[in-house]
């Protein structure tokens, strides 16, 4: 994480969730590699998050510690306001950058106060909380109903970064609810049909509109 005083030219993207009144003075720029963790559940969250770019994706912990993917990705909109608006200091849920994200940090324990007292800024996250459930449902309905392979199929789409897939894969067995061993099975197929190959730095997508028609089965 590279963090640094908030540059003047970056302002004018809080006017979109009416933020654009406040006092800039403690917020930062902050910049994610990509697979690095951006929050942690059940650990604490200094910042409320304004994406300005790049992916992230959204996971939730069992008991057990295991991570379930509750959407794909984000890349707009805030994070840290389900936290913000339910008074918690933790983070439900961990985000990790896909590629790598740039975006504004508001210290939540210099600015908490003045944004929940804002009525526009609390109408503009009620409206993004209500986008976030929406793609949660949607979500999970997906990794109840939808067959691994159009799953695993989005996946891959949304997560290769310039046509190379290199997450850990046992990461990704998780977050999709298969085993790991599933998961290899289901990657070799790829291969095989030719949609995808195995390379020393990752899975190479080698026949994208296969893919998508895979994805939306």
């Amino acid at each position: 994480m590279q963090k640094q005083k908030l540059p003047a030219k970056y302002a004018p993207a809080l006017a979109e969730y009416a933020l654009d009144w406040l006092d800039l003075s403690a917020a930062v720029l902050i910049r994610f590699e990509r697979c690095e963790w951006m929050l942690l559940a059940e650990q604490e969250i200094s910042y409320l998050y304004v994406m300005l770019s790049g992916k992230a994706k959204v996971c939730m912990s069992d008991a057990s510690g295991r991570n379930l993917l509750l959407c794909y990705y984000v890349s707009e909109g805030i994070m840290g306001d389900v936290e913000l608006m339910m008074g918690r200091h933790e983070a439900i849920s961990s985000v990790q950058a896909v590629s790598s994200v740039e975006c504004i940090g508001l210290p939540l324990s210099v600015y908490a106060p003045a944004l929940l007292s804002h009525l526009p800024f609390v109408l503009r996250a009620a409206k993004g909380l209500a986008i976030k459930l929406h793609d949660s449902v949607a979500s999970t309905t997906e990794i109840i109903l939808r067959p691994f392979e159009a799953r695993l199929s989005s996946y891959l789409l949304q997560s290769a970064q310039g046509g190379v897939f290199s997450e850990r894969l046992i990461d990704v067995a998780e977050q999709l609810g298969v085993s790991y061993r599933h998961l290899l099975r289901a990657l070799k197929a790829l291969c095989e049909e030719g949609v995808l190959e195995k390379r020393k730095d990752g899975y190479h997508v080698l026949k994208e509109s296969e893919l998508h028609k895979k994805a939306t089965v």
